[in-house]
């Protein structure tokens, strides 16, 4: 039950992030929830869950937009299993933890992406992407992170016994 319903979150978000999300641009900058999801999923799920998140948002954003097909993925992948490795070694009922690894993440992104498609031969501009998107990008989806954050938080986490007095 609970793969189907990530499932759905992910084609939502697909359907949400490629349609309705370009009208609510900062500065031209769209977010990324794409990315958010797959940090959340990582330090909530593990290595595995992120990883596999990340492939296959990583595979629809490659079929439907990408001039490479799996570029994206193996970027999404790579981002979700690491945040995933560091799953135990967090605190995840803190909200300022899916901001900072969601910030470093978009970072990353446009790093490995860029690397990515250096070795594929495509022309990117880096300085122009860094200099005109990355900061308000990650400012963006450090924003949305934490109602992201807290959806998953709610959704993944199991509920525990509490006796009181």
């Amino acid at each position: 039950m609970e793969i189907l319903t990530i499932l759905m979150i992910i084609i939502i978000n697909f359907i949400l992030q490629s349609t309705i999300f370009h009208h609510i641009a900062i500065l031209g900058v769209v977010p990324n929830t794409a990315l958010v999801i797959i940090v959340s999923l990582g330090l909530l799920k593990g290595e595995k869950a992120g990883g596999i998140a990340g492939l296959l948002i990583g595979f629809l954003q490659d079929i439907f937009f990408s001039v490479a097909i799996g570029a994206n993925a193996f970027v999404y992948f790579f981002i979700g299993y690491c945040i995933g490795k560091t799953e135990q070694k967090v605190y995840k009922e803190s909200l300022i933890t899916p901001i900072i690894f969601t910030a470093i993440s978009t970072v990353a992104y446009y790093l490995l992406y860029y690397v990515v498609m250096y070795f594929l031969s495509a022309k990117i501009s880096f300085g122009f992407v860094v200099k005109n998107r990355g900061v308000v990008e990650i400012i963006y989806n450090g924003i949305l992170a934490i109602p992201i954050y807290k959806l998953f938080l709610k959704m993944i986490t199991v509920p525990s016994i509490k006796f009181r007095r």
